[in-house]
This record gives C-alpha cells, sequence and structure tokens, in this order.
C-alpha cells in the first residue's frame, strides 16, 4: 500500500469522526500542532520513525506529551497509528488532514504583503473585503515587504491585486521611459 492511499484514508476516517462528534476545528488545530512538533523537533520526528522502541513505549512517550493538549479523539488516533505501526506517516496525515479540512469547509488560502504590519481593524476590514468580494471564506497570512513602500499586494490562489506604492511607482517610471 502506498503513502498516499495510507494518509487518504486515515484522514478521511479521522475527519469523518470528528465530523459524527462535531470536534473539527479542534481536530484541524491538534493537526497543526502536531505538524509543527515534526517540523520544529527533529528528535520528534526521529522518535516517530524508531522503530526499535516497543508500541508500549511509544504510546507513554505520547501520552506525556501530548494528553492534556490533544484533543480525546486525536490522542485515540495517535495510540491507532502506534498500534498499526503507521506513526511515521503522522507527517503527511497532519499536512493532508489539514488541506482536507480547509476543502470541505471551503476556506481558500490567501496572502497579503504590506510594507508594515497590519493593525487589527485594517486586517478585519481585508478579510471582510474578500468575504464580500470573491463570497469565500480565507484563512489569511501575512508578509512584511519594506520595498513595496505602501499598499498592499493581495494573492488569493491564482488571483493577485497589486495595489503595491511601489508598484505604481515603477508603472510610472517605465510609462515616463517608454514616451
Amino acid at each position: 500500500m502506498n503513502d498516499s492511499l495510507i494518509t487518504v484514508r486515515y484522514v478521511k476516517a479521522l475527519y469523518q469522526l470528528a465530523d459524527e462528534e462535531n470536534v473539527q476545528d479542534a481536530v484541524k488545530e491538534d493537526m497543526e500542532l502536531l505538524l509543527l512538533c515534526i517540523k520544529e523537533s527533529v528528535e520528534f520526528e526521529d522518535f516517530l520513525h524508531n522503530v526499535l522502541l516497543q508500541n508500549s513505549e511509544k504510546l507513554k512517550i505520547i501520552d506525556n506529551l501530548f494528553k492534556k493538549i490533544l484533543q480525546d479523539l486525536s490522542l485515540k488516533f495517535l495510540h491507532l497509528l502506534i498500534a498499526n505501526k503507521r506513526e511515521m506517516y503522522l507527517l503527511n496525515i497532519c499536512h493532508y488532514f489539514i488541506s482536507y479540512y480547509k476543502e470541505k469547509k471551503e476556506i481558500k488560502e490567501a496572502a497579503i504583503t504590506t510594507a508594515k504590519a497590519l493593525s487589527i481593524s485594517h486586517r478585519k476590514e481585508i478579510l471582510d473585503f474578500i468575504t464580500n468580494k470573491f463570497k469565500i471564506r480565507v484563512e489569511l497570512q501575512e508578509f512584511i515587504d519594506p520595498a513595496i513602500i505602501g499598499g498592499f499586494i493581495l494573492r488569493i490562489e491564482d488571483q493577485q491585486i497589486n495595489a503595491s506604492l511601489g508598484a505604481q511607482l515603477n508603472k510610472i517610471k517605465r510609462e515616463l521611459i517608454n514616451s
């Protein structure tokens, strides 16, 4: 059985259970936390791939690390992965679960680049604008690039709105050079 098939089966089963228990949001947050742990801790990733550790030892470590942090369903899911010797797929499962969750909830990813950090009120205005204009829910990532001078660059999937002062100045510069 290949990696992607294993990942898809586990993710769909976990999502279905989370949906039945109405804890999809919490499980998604758990998957984000586990993903962060794997990416930030080489030791944790090595632990997941360690075939010399007994399942009972792995379960104790998982419980010590996550029992008070993770949703019950997420913890049971980790136990199931370990029992089935599938814990090495956790990274892919986390990635795919988050993606599957966004697909099911019809959440699109958007990125905004500004010259300086957005205030809370500006962030809310931008989210409201995107929601109303494009009729979609978005998860907004913020990036700071002083080179754009002012304004913003908004990217939603393959669409981009460049309302930056830097782009406007470059446009004027090209027009002056070409005329």
